[in-house]
């Protein structure tokens, strides 16, 4: 049976894989706040919030954890 954030983080891990490749960390994790940001509803960057903050994003890449504490702290 799914979690409610397996597929969230199924999402957010793949962004991560996109972005791992910038050339530093801090421009990975920009881009992938600014993903959230654009293409990803309230609703769901609430959740993915309400993940790290429940369980501490350990299914979430480095990288996605980081731009998600960011987003949290941005909103």
């Amino acid at each position: 049976m799914k979690t409610v954030y397996e597929d969230l983080i199924f999402m957010a891990n793949q962004i991560g894989d996109f972005y791992k490749n910038y050339p530093s960390t801090e421009e990975a994790i920009e881009g992938i706040v600014s993903h959230f940001c654009r293409f990803w509803s309230p609703i769901m960057r609430q959740r993915i919030i309400n993940y790290v903050e429940e369980n501490g994003g350990e299914e979430l890449y480095p990288l996605v954890r980081e731009a998600v504490k960011k987003l949290k702290a941005s909103s």
